[in-house]
Protein backbone atom coordinates (compact mmCIF):
# COMPACT_ATOMS: atom_id res chain seq x y z
CA UNK A 1 0.00 0.00 0.00
CA UNK A 2 1.21 3.58 -1.05
CA UNK A 3 2.27 5.35 2.24
CA UNK A 4 0.11 7.87 1.41
CA UNK A 5 -2.79 5.87 1.29
CA UNK A 6 -1.54 4.23 4.87
CA UNK A 7 -1.12 7.20 6.10
CA UNK A 8 -4.63 8.55 5.48
CA UNK A 9 -6.41 5.11 6.59
CA UNK A 10 -4.43 5.56 10.29
CA UNK A 11 -5.88 8.79 10.27
CA UNK A 12 -9.42 7.86 9.43
CA UNK A 13 -8.89 4.92 12.25
CA UNK A 14 -7.96 7.21 14.98
CA UNK A 15 -10.58 9.87 13.88
CA UNK A 16 -13.63 7.22 13.70
CA UNK A 17 -12.57 5.87 17.39
CA UNK A 18 -12.16 9.14 19.33
CA UNK A 19 -15.63 10.07 17.99
CA UNK A 20 -16.81 6.75 19.29
CA UNK A 21 -14.26 4.30 21.00
CA UNK A 22 -16.77 2.09 21.97
CA UNK A 23 -16.01 -1.81 20.76
CA UNK A 24 -19.09 -1.79 18.24
CA UNK A 25 -17.11 0.16 16.04
CA UNK A 26 -15.92 -1.07 13.03
CA UNK A 27 -12.87 0.87 12.80
CA UNK A 28 -11.86 -1.62 15.39
CA UNK A 29 -11.76 -4.01 13.08
CA UNK A 30 -8.55 -2.60 11.41
CA UNK A 31 -6.38 -4.64 13.66
CA UNK A 32 -2.93 -3.77 11.25
CA UNK A 33 -3.68 -0.44 12.01
CA UNK A 34 -4.48 0.41 15.55
CA UNK A 35 -1.00 -2.12 16.38
CA UNK A 36 1.28 -0.01 13.89
CA UNK A 37 -0.34 3.00 15.63
CA UNK A 38 0.14 1.47 18.88
CA UNK A 39 4.17 0.86 18.68
CA UNK A 40 6.24 0.52 20.87
CA UNK A 41 3.71 0.52 23.41
CA UNK A 42 2.12 -2.59 22.31
CA UNK A 43 5.48 -4.53 23.10
CA UNK A 44 5.23 -6.28 26.56
CA UNK A 45 7.11 -8.54 28.46
CA UNK A 46 5.88 -11.30 30.27
CA UNK A 47 6.10 -14.37 33.14
CA UNK A 48 5.23 -17.06 30.66
CA UNK A 49 4.15 -19.01 33.47
CA UNK A 50 1.63 -16.39 33.81
CA UNK A 51 0.28 -16.62 30.25
CA UNK A 52 -3.63 -18.14 30.70
CA UNK A 53 -3.20 -20.77 27.36
CA UNK A 54 -3.33 -20.69 24.06
CA UNK A 55 -6.09 -19.98 22.02
CA UNK A 56 -7.36 -22.48 19.37
CA UNK A 57 -6.14 -22.24 15.97
CA UNK A 58 -9.63 -22.01 14.23
CA UNK A 59 -10.82 -19.43 16.83
CA UNK A 60 -7.49 -17.55 16.13
CA UNK A 61 -8.24 -17.47 12.32
CA UNK A 62 -11.46 -15.51 12.58
CA UNK A 63 -10.17 -12.82 14.80
CA UNK A 64 -6.40 -12.22 12.98
CA UNK A 65 -8.21 -9.72 11.47
CA UNK A 66 -9.24 -7.18 14.17
CA UNK A 67 -7.66 -5.91 17.71
CA UNK A 68 -10.90 -5.97 19.66
CA UNK A 69 -11.92 -9.40 20.33
CA UNK A 70 -13.83 -11.46 23.06
CA UNK A 71 -11.15 -13.28 24.93
CA UNK A 72 -13.49 -14.13 27.60
CA UNK A 73 -14.39 -17.84 27.80
CA UNK A 74 -11.36 -20.23 29.21
CA UNK A 75 -12.97 -22.86 27.05
CA UNK A 76 -11.05 -21.35 24.50
CA UNK A 77 -8.03 -21.62 25.74
CA UNK A 78 -5.35 -24.64 26.07
CA UNK A 79 -3.17 -24.30 28.78
CA UNK A 80 0.51 -23.89 27.53
CA UNK A 81 1.32 -26.88 29.48
CA UNK A 82 -1.02 -29.23 27.52
CA UNK A 83 0.16 -27.89 24.04
CA UNK A 84 1.17 -30.54 21.73
CA UNK A 85 4.53 -28.29 21.72
CA UNK A 86 5.19 -28.61 25.18
CA UNK A 87 5.50 -32.22 24.67
CA UNK A 88 8.28 -31.72 22.07
CA UNK A 89 10.24 -29.38 24.81
CA UNK A 90 9.94 -32.36 26.99
CA UNK A 91 11.08 -34.03 24.54
CA UNK A 92 14.50 -32.06 23.49
CA UNK A 93 15.23 -31.66 27.23
CA UNK A 94 15.09 -35.71 28.11
CA UNK A 95 16.92 -36.87 24.76
CA UNK A 96 18.47 -34.09 22.97
CA UNK A 97 20.58 -35.28 20.21
CA UNK A 98 19.46 -39.07 20.96
CA UNK A 99 16.35 -38.09 18.38
CA UNK A 100 15.18 -41.51 17.50
CA UNK A 101 13.95 -41.69 21.56
CA UNK A 102 11.05 -38.90 21.03
CA UNK A 103 7.91 -38.98 20.80
CA UNK A 104 8.18 -36.37 18.00
CA UNK A 105 11.06 -38.00 15.75
CA UNK A 106 8.47 -41.79 16.19
CA UNK A 107 5.22 -39.78 15.19
CA UNK A 108 6.82 -37.75 12.29
CA UNK A 109 8.28 -40.94 10.94
CA UNK A 110 5.48 -42.86 11.05
CA UNK A 111 3.32 -40.21 9.76
CA UNK A 112 5.41 -39.93 6.86
CA UNK A 113 5.94 -43.34 5.86
CA UNK A 114 2.19 -43.83 6.08
CA UNK A 115 1.90 -41.46 3.07
CA UNK A 116 0.15 -38.80 5.47
CA UNK A 117 3.33 -36.17 6.77
CA UNK A 118 3.18 -33.87 8.92
CA UNK A 119 2.97 -29.98 7.92
CA UNK A 120 4.82 -28.61 11.07
CA UNK A 121 5.32 -25.21 10.99
CA UNK A 122 5.29 -24.75 7.40
CA UNK A 123 7.92 -27.94 7.33
CA UNK A 124 6.40 -30.93 5.45
CA UNK A 125 8.06 -33.19 6.87
CA UNK A 126 8.14 -36.30 4.16
CA UNK A 127 11.61 -36.99 4.31
CA UNK A 128 14.27 -38.05 7.14
CA UNK A 129 16.25 -35.16 6.17
CA UNK A 130 13.13 -32.75 6.70
CA UNK A 131 12.38 -34.42 9.63
CA UNK A 132 15.60 -34.22 10.97
CA UNK A 133 16.20 -30.33 10.26
CA UNK A 134 12.90 -29.58 12.03
CA UNK A 135 14.09 -31.67 15.20
CA UNK A 136 17.49 -29.89 15.06
CA UNK A 137 16.06 -26.07 13.93
CA UNK A 138 14.18 -26.69 17.48
CA UNK A 139 15.91 -28.19 19.69
CA UNK A 140 18.71 -25.48 19.39
CA UNK A 141 16.32 -22.73 19.63
CA UNK A 142 15.58 -24.52 23.04
CA UNK A 143 19.16 -24.74 24.17
CA UNK A 144 19.97 -21.20 23.09
CA UNK A 145 17.09 -20.50 25.60
CA UNK A 146 18.55 -22.76 28.39
CA UNK A 147 21.60 -21.22 27.98
CA UNK A 148 21.27 -17.26 27.48
CA UNK A 149 17.85 -16.62 27.95
CA UNK A 150 15.06 -14.95 26.02
CA UNK A 151 16.68 -12.59 23.95
CA UNK A 152 14.30 -12.19 21.00
CA UNK A 153 15.03 -9.67 18.20
CA UNK A 154 13.29 -11.14 14.97
CA UNK A 155 10.10 -10.23 13.23
CA UNK A 156 7.90 -13.07 14.19
CA UNK A 157 6.94 -11.68 17.50
CA UNK A 158 4.76 -13.60 19.95
CA UNK A 159 1.25 -12.25 20.17
CA UNK A 160 -0.30 -11.55 23.04
CA UNK A 161 -3.88 -11.16 23.91
CA UNK A 162 -5.46 -9.16 27.31
CA UNK A 163 -8.57 -10.84 28.49
CA UNK A 164 -11.38 -8.65 30.20
CA UNK A 165 -9.64 -8.96 33.43
CA UNK A 166 -6.58 -8.12 32.47
CA UNK A 167 -4.69 -11.74 32.04
CA UNK A 168 -2.98 -12.67 29.06
CA UNK A 169 -3.00 -15.20 26.67
CA UNK A 170 -1.61 -16.50 23.63
CA UNK A 171 -2.98 -15.56 20.35
CA UNK A 172 -0.37 -17.11 17.69
CA UNK A 173 3.39 -17.22 16.63
CA UNK A 174 6.44 -18.00 18.89
CA UNK A 175 5.03 -21.45 20.00
CA UNK A 176 8.25 -23.03 20.93
CA UNK A 177 9.59 -20.28 22.08
CA UNK A 178 7.45 -19.64 24.79
CA UNK A 179 6.66 -23.43 25.75
CA UNK A 180 10.52 -23.41 25.99
CA UNK A 181 10.51 -20.23 27.98
CA UNK A 182 7.74 -21.89 30.15
CA UNK A 183 9.45 -25.27 30.82
CA UNK A 184 12.59 -23.55 31.30
CA UNK A 185 11.00 -21.23 34.28
CA UNK A 186 13.05 -18.08 32.71
CA UNK A 187 11.41 -14.83 34.11
CA UNK A 188 9.81 -13.43 30.53
CA UNK A 189 9.06 -13.51 27.17
CA UNK A 190 8.27 -10.73 25.24
CA UNK A 191 5.66 -9.99 22.68
CA UNK A 192 3.21 -8.17 20.94
CA UNK A 193 -0.68 -7.22 22.56
CA UNK A 194 -2.06 -7.65 19.04
CA UNK A 195 -5.46 -8.31 20.66
CA UNK A 196 -7.71 -6.96 23.33
CA UNK A 197 -11.18 -7.93 25.20
CA UNK A 198 -13.76 -5.08 24.46
CA UNK A 199 -14.54 -4.91 28.40
CA UNK A 200 -10.53 -4.16 28.99
CA UNK A 201 -10.66 -2.02 26.27
CA UNK A 202 -13.52 0.08 27.52
CA UNK A 203 -12.10 0.13 31.13
CA UNK A 204 -8.63 1.58 29.59
CA UNK A 205 -10.92 3.97 28.25
CA UNK A 206 -12.75 5.51 30.89
CA UNK A 207 -9.54 5.48 33.06
CA UNK A 208 -7.35 7.56 30.74
CA UNK A 209 -7.27 10.93 29.47
CA UNK A 210 -6.90 10.72 25.44
CA UNK A 211 -8.20 8.90 22.35
CA UNK A 212 -8.60 5.21 22.68
CA UNK A 213 -5.51 4.29 21.59
CA UNK A 214 -3.52 6.66 23.73
CA UNK A 215 -5.72 5.40 26.76
CA UNK A 216 -4.48 1.28 25.77
CA UNK A 217 -0.79 2.75 25.28
CA UNK A 218 -0.58 4.35 29.06
CA UNK A 219 -3.07 1.11 30.44
CA UNK A 220 -0.47 -1.41 28.69
CA UNK A 221 2.46 0.43 30.92
CA UNK A 222 2.58 -1.95 33.63
CA UNK A 223 3.23 -5.24 30.91
CA UNK A 224 6.21 -3.33 29.65
CA UNK A 225 8.81 -3.98 32.06
CA UNK A 226 7.03 -6.54 34.30
CA UNK A 227 9.50 -9.70 32.95
CA UNK A 228 12.92 -7.32 33.30
CA UNK A 229 12.16 -6.41 36.83
CA UNK A 230 11.88 -10.42 37.60
CA UNK A 231 14.99 -11.08 35.55
CA UNK A 232 16.75 -8.24 38.03
CA UNK A 233 15.44 -9.73 40.76
CA UNK A 234 16.99 -13.08 40.51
Amino acid sequence: MPRDSATIRARLVRAALAAAPGSWNPAWRYGDIIRAELEPAARIAVDPRQVLGKLGTRTMAGLKQRFVVPLRSSRELRPIAELPTYRDVEDFAAHGDDYRSTRLYRWLKQSAEEGMPVNARGVLCDTEQRILDYYFTYLELFRSLQQHGYAYRGDDEICFGITADGGIVHMRRGTHRLASAHFLGLPFVTGMVTHADPAWVEQACRRNRGGPLEAIALSLRPFQGQGQSQAAAQ
